[in-house]
Order: structure tokens, then C-alpha cells, then sequence
């Protein structure tokens, strides 16, 4: 008991120092003074190798919060924390730029809340099974720090520059049960986060330096849901006997299809906005006259309903290989404060996973390595001179297993490294080449809701 509740407590603390970590600014990215900027998905860096198969991706012992059905197969609860590191080249038609980003990228706690070690030491086998999870992810991501010189009639050359930063967070609470070869489960949470623009108007031709000065601060808050099924299906096979009349234990091939979503989300907010003309006196920067200022203006945004499907092949925990596709209805996106026009968007992901011998000694550490590969195609809500944008990239990665406690009560844990190359963007505009890389830790454990038995 002691045990379990030190480590909540220590998950407790971990999600709201990571709220502080995940607000700090990130990149920057032209892409996204658009829309609701850049848009995060739910996917740990095992299942990003695949490339998020988030739809029938289930796992005895890591998470898959996207769809909330696949929580009650856990066997072992999971801590699972991951960063990344983003390497991103920029061009347009007449510059150049690097940028390089990196951040935590999720913080989640997933438990079995029927233990397995219960069940065997009772020796009854209860015919359904429950998981939990709690989850901190980011949703949506604003940074960018743009520069444009032009001309006004009768005014002369003017530069404006253009600031933003900031974003969005999913706290996700989501519960499943699975009975026999059908799983369903539930999502439920709360969007929060702010986003910030700033502008600066230089009249370059004046000699008393006026500028002009605005300020676009918008909080926003609201709670979300999401729901999901699973449906796996065993093929038969043939029994095989040994030479003492006992089955021989053979790999069975599986079938997954499963599917995940939600309806449109109205999330409240507050803007504050205000505008300054400012001039340069005596080298100090001094506040002439308040053309416009607005404090604690309520409003609503309107985030898009969404769903996912896929279909998944295994052999046991020997191999899996899938298609998922997902939709997202952004036409129906309303922002009452800073309005914009957004198209619906799908992707389409697939991918497989490998372990040569997942119950191989640890000498023979290879054979326990799982090794993951896929890839994706995706179109983003956003237009830029009536076209959309286009993202896609090849996926891979390896999951590496820790050795057990020697008391073989604590489970195998995991090192999960995951690897994107992709193109992302408008060439006619602005086209981005990147690599991410993805770094996650997942601590499993069995003692938990353990119940032990003394004679």
C-alpha cells in the first residue's frame, strides 16, 4: 500500500511541474500565426514509430490513451513520460532557416485495476478486465517570429513584425473494460491554455519613430470526451498434442478492428486586447495614445468532432502489422475572438512491430528488441493561397526492454526511441523538411491493487 501510494504522490507532482515545463515556448513555425496554430497528436513515442495506430494498437504494457478501449488489456500498470527533439529546415522561394525545438511531450499513468497476480494466486480467472488512465498531453502549439517590410502610399516604408506563442493541454482521464474479445472505454478531460500575438508597426520613414503597438492574449478552457471500441478476434487453429497427451502452447494469430471519437467540443474563453500608438522620446519608448482596449471579453471556440478506424493483424507478441485512417471535421471550427476559415483533414498511417523472441534470455538481448517502421500521409486543416496543407514521413524506431527486478515481481520496463522524416508545408510557400526524434520511459510495475496473503 505504502508503495502505491508513494507512487501516485510522485505522479501528482510530476503532471503540474510538467504544466509549467510544456508552457514554455517551443519553435517557431510561420504555420502556425493560422487557424489554432499546430495540432499534437496523442501518440507515445512506441506507437509514433508505427506511426500512431492508435485506432487497434493495444499492449500489455503501454499506453494508447488515443483510443480509450485499449486501456483494460494492460497487464501491468505503466508510468510513461517522453520528450522529443525536432531538427526542422525551412525554405521559401528566396530564403532559408534552420530551427531547432525540443520539449517533454506527454506524462501519463495507466493501471490494471484487476491484478493478475491476484487472480493466479486464487486461482480464478475473472472473465472480464479493467483499466484506468490519467494522461497530460499537449494539444495545439503557437511559435513564430516573423519579419515584412513594405510600402504605404503617403506614409512611406513601413516593417512590421509579427509575434506568437503558447498553446493548448488535454488532461484525459479514460476507463475501459473488456469482455471476452470486445473492448470499449471512455475519455474524459479537460482542455486548457492560453495563446499570445503581439504586432509592431515601424514607420521607418519618420524621423520621431512612431510605432504602433497590439496585444492579442486569449485563455481558453473547456471540457472534452472521447469514446472507443476494440473488437479482437482469435483465428482458429489446429490443437496439437505431445507425446504426454498435454496441448502443445502455440502463437495465435489475432485480428483487431477498432475505432475511436468525438463530436465538436465548445471550449470557453477570455481575450484581452489592446492597442498603443508609441513614440521614441529621449531614447525611451513612451505610450502617446490608447487607440483601443478591450479587458475580459468572454467568448466560445468550436473544435472539430473526429474519428478513427484501423484494422490490425498480430501473431501474439511476436509481431502486428496495420492501417489505421482519421478524419477530422475542422469546417465546423468557430473562433469568436480571431475568426478563420479551415478545411477537414484525414490521415492515413501504417506500420508494424517485430520482436524475434520476446520471452528470450537476456543474454540473447537482441531477440527482445522490438523493432517498429511505418509511415503516413496527412493533410492539415489550413490553406495557404487556396491550397492545402500537405504533410508526410517514414517512421521507425525500437522498443528496449530493461531487465526484471530479481525479485520477478516488479516487470520488464521499456526505452522507447522513435525516428521522423517527413515533409511538411506549401512549396509555393513555405516548405519545411524535418527530423524528430522521440525519447519515451515506460516503468512497469504488477504490484499494484495487489493483495497479499499471509499464513
Amino acid at each position: 500500500m505504502l508503495h502505491n501510494l508513494r507512487a501516485v504522490c510522485f505522479t501528482v507532482i510530476m503532471l503540474f511541474a510538467t504544466i509549467s515545463l510544456f508552457a514554455q515556448p517551443k519553435e517557431n513555425d510561420p504555420y502556425t500565426i493560422l487557424g489554432f496554430g499546430n495540432i499534437n497528436n496523442l501518440n507515445f513515442a512506441g506507437t509514433s514509430a508505427m506511426p500512431g495506430l492508435s485506432a487497434t494498437y493495444s499492449d500489455a504494457f503501454h499506453m494508447n490513451i488515443q483510443n480509450p478501449a485499449t486501456s483494460s488489456f494492460l497487464t501491468q500498470a505503466a508510468f510513461e513520460v517522453g520528450t522529443f527533439y525536432q531538427y526542422k529546415n525551412m525554405k521559401t522561394p528566396t530564403q532559408s532557416d534552420r530551427v531547432n525545438t525540443g520539449n517533454l511531450s506527454y506524462l501519463a499513468l495507466g493501471l490494471p485495476l484487476i491484478n493478475q497476480l491476484n487472480q493466479s494466486v486464487s486461482r480464478k480467472k475473472k472473465p472480464f478486465s479493467l483499466g484506468m488512465t490519467f494522461s497530460l498531453t499537449p494539444y495545439s502549439s503557437v511559435g513564430y517570429d516573423l519579419e515584412r517590410t513594405y510600402f504605404v502610399e503617403d506614409v512611406g516604408e513601413v516593417q512590421s513584425t509579427f509575434e506568437g506563442n503558447g498553446g493548448t493541454y488535454k488532461f484525459l482521464w479514460g476507463n475501459s473494460i473488456k469482455y471476452k474479445g470486445i473492448s470499449v472505454g471512455a475519455n474524459i478531460g479537460y482542455l486548457f491554455g492560453k495563446q499570445t500575438q503581439e504586432e509592431w508597426d515601424y514607420f521607418l520613414d519618420f524621423n520621431d519613430e512612431y510605432r504602433n503597438f497590439s496585444y492579442d492574449q486569449i485563455r481558453m478552457g473547456g471540457f472534452i470526451w472521447s469514446l472507443g471500441a476494440l473488437y479482437e478476434y482469435v483465428l482458429p487453429q489446429e490443437v496439437e498434442l505431445d507425446a504426454n497427451g498435454k496441448k502443445i502452447a502455440k502463437q495465435r494469430t489475432r485480428i483487431s478492428i477498432g475505432a475511436y471519437g468525438n463530436s465538436n467540443h465548445k471550449i470557453n474563453t477570455t481575450s484581452e486586447r489592446i492597442q498603443l500608438r508609441r513614440q521614441t522620446v529621449s531614447l525611451s519608448l513612451v505610450d502617446v495614445d490608447t487607440v483601443f482596449i478591450q479587458d475580459a471579453e468572454k467568448g466560445k471556440i468550436t473544435l472539430p468532432g473526429e474519428f478513427g478506424v484501423g484494422i490490425m493483424m498480430s501473431r501474439d507478441a511476436n509481431w502486428k502489422i496495420g492501417i489505421d485512417y482519421s478524419f477530422s471535421s475542422w469546417d465546423a471550427y468557430e473562433n469568436e475572438i480571431n475568426p478563420a476559415t479551415l478545411l477537414n483533414s484525414y490521415k492515413i498511417a501504417f506500420g508494424a512491430e517485430y520482436v524475434p523472441k520476446h520471452n528470450a534470455p537476456f543474454s540473447d538481448y537482441r531477440k527482445r528488441i522490438l523493432y517498429r517502421i511505418g509511415g503516413y500521409y496527412k493533410t492539415d486543416p489550413r490553406t495557404i493561397d487556396d491550397k492545402q496543407i500537405t504533410q508526410s514521413a517514414v517512421t521507425f524506431g525500437v522498443g528496449l526492454p530493461l531487465q526484471p527486478d530479481k525479485d520477478n515481481r516488479k516487470f520488464i520496463s521499456f526505452v522507447n526511441l522513435s525516428a521522423e522524416v517527413g515533409q511538411y508545408g506549401n512549396p509555393d510557400f513555405l516548405k519545411e523538411t524535418y527530423f524528430k526524434l522521440n525519447v519515451g520511459f515506460t516503468l512497469n510495475d504488477n504490484l499494484w491493487f495487489f493483495k497479499r496473503k499471509y499464513n
